[in-house]
């Protein structure tokens, strides 16, 4: 055996796999055989940042500011814990107080179905200052946009179950009883358009400067129907000077000035996959979404799949998706198969979970990080004097709580397993055994190595430090595969570099 090491080591060549830097991400879709080294076959919870793998998201409760200095004092956004206490949906509010003459934005939400109002930055110092709607209960979960109604700045509530509910902090409380079922509403000019539940294909629309008025007329409200093979009615969004209404396989567009005998409609997209309306996002000069063959982005005129090389891992059904529009960054919590039988975060949940994964996606860059291990449910972005978070709902375990997303690598207090993997190849040598040698890499914190090739697989330990880590695998096998994870709730690792000695 000693004299078949040595002659194996004077019949090779040597291979140094170098990663200088892992910018350019992952790749689900070339066949792992044929994946160049420099794309992971599989990366989650770490971020790409500046080259290296460093700290990806995570999520802590929701503070807000106690007052309007520059450095304020903070508080954490807690609703009274009932035995439910399900937070299903946030809001923002952009109310100005017009008795005071201040603005004063509050955060709108629905706890059980029951709407309740926190302002985003508390009178008092220590006072998260949270008001009930008057009692206000839903039988569904609600739908509200914000509208100013006779110089008053108010929040339209509705949902598929009941009527619409005018809501303003001091004045008044009103409840429009024959208002449609809403399940999508938007404001455009002086309009309000929605969709109404049980009657999928027709747009409805308010009175000119009255979004309480739903009486069919001329002069008032009325409806077009919209009946084509691109199935109902889904979601409704004004953009760009227009209407959009995303209907299950297509768009349409309205073009809706003035007296309403002149609107007008021309489909603009048709899709060979189901379109998921919760992922229907305005990000500044596009509407991002999520169709079930990927992610799309939407100009108004043209929609364009986005190669991001995760399409395989969508799951088929993505109907309780979400996402917002936060820094540049389009987010969407959704539902990925990762398909290696791992258990990550929520996906160890004993209930089941709904969605188990977060897509950041930079619209100037295109860089997308994956983050796996959270069933998030709701998010919005909240941007207003020295308030910038994208604050989140969940599913599940986490429900009673209001979150915002941070750069902790962590969920509540615990770290989310990290984890880069390449793609188990050949490397471009056939029937050639490869002699795993030497690894170097720089962590700064705590990380493990795994190496797996076809005859045998090993784990490193590496113990986080200022310089280089070097380990010696002695490994045999044509294929091989190479992974750093980590169970720290930070990383930051850089420049590995792997010297293989190929058979000749």
């Amino acid at each position: 055996m000693f004299y078949e090491n040595n002659l194996l080591l004077k019949n090779k060549s040597n291979l140094k796999l170098s990663l200088s830097t892992f910018k350019n991400g992952i790749n689900t879709e070339i066949d792992e055989n044929s994946l160049p080294f420099k794309y992971a076959k599989l990366s989650y919870n770490y971020k790409f940042n500046r080259g290296a793998l460093q700290t990806g998201v995570g999520f802590d409760d929701l503070y807000l500011p106690e007052t309007h200095d520059l450095n304020p004092t903070m508080r954490k956004m807690v609703l009274d814990e009932g035995e439910y206490n399900d937070i299903n949906r946030i809001w923002l509010f952009p109310y100005y107080n017009t008795i005071a003459n201040f603005r004063d934005h509050m955060l709108v939400l629905s706890k059980d179905n029951m709407v309740v109002y926190a302002r985003l930055i508390a009178y008092d110092p220590g006072f998260a200052d949270v008001g009930y709607m008057g009692n206000l209960f839903f039988t569904s979960i609600p739908n509200a946009i914000y509208y100013n109604i006779d110089g008053e700045d108010v929040m339209l509530i509705t949902s598929v179950t009941d009527g619409m509910y005018v809501f303003h902090p001091t004045q008044y409380r009103e409840i429009i009883t024959d208002a449609p079922k809403i399940i999508s509403i938007c404001r455009h000019y002086e309009r309000v358009f929605a969709i109404e539940e049980g009657k999928r294909n027709r747009l409805i629309f308010s009175a000119n400067l009255d979004p309480t008025n739903w009486n069919i007329g001329l002069d008032d409200a009325g409806y077009i129907e919209i009946i084509d093979e691109h199935g109902g009615l889904e979601k409704v969004v004004s953009f760009n000077d227009y209407v959009y209404i995303f209907k299950e396989y297509g768009i349409t567009r309205l073009s809706a000035y003035g007296d309403q005998t002149e609107f007008s409609l021309s489909n603009v997209f048709a899709s060979s996959g189901k379109i998921y309306s919760n992922s229907v996002c305005v990000c500044g000069d596009r509407i991002m979404f999520l169709a079930r063959d990927g992610i799309y982005s939407f100009n108004g005129y043209s929609a364009n799949k986005l190669s991001l090389n995760i399409e395989s891992l969508f799951e088929e059904n993505n109907d309780n998706c979400c996402s917002a529009f936060h820094n540049g960054k389009y987010y969407l919590g959704c539902r990925l198969n990762f398909n290696d039988n791992e258990i990550v975060g929520c996906e160890g949940y004993s209930e089941g979970y709904i969605n188990n994964a977060l897509i950041e996606l930079d619209l100037k860059t295109g860089e997308i990080n994956l983050f796996r291990g959270v069933d998030l449910k709701w998010l919005l972005s909240i941007e207003y004097e020295t308030i910038n978070k994208l604050a989140v709902l969940f599913n599940n375990e986490h429900k009673k709580r209001i979150g915002e997303m941070n750069e902790s690598g962590m969920i509540f207090g615990k770290p989310l397993k990290k984890v880069w993997t390449s793609s188990y190849s050949n490397l471009g040598y056939p029937d050639k055994i490869k002699k795993i040698e030497k690894i170097s890499l720089l962590s700064k914190q705590n990380c493990k190595v795994k190496i797996k090739t076809d005859c045998e697989n090993k784990t490193f330990d590496i113990l986080g430090k200022e310089t280089s880590s070097v380990i010696y695998p002695n490994l045999k096998g044509e294929m091989f595969q190479f992974s750093i994870e980590t169970d720290e709730a930070t990383a930051n690792i850089a420049c590995p570099e792997i010297l293989i000695g190929v058979s000749k």
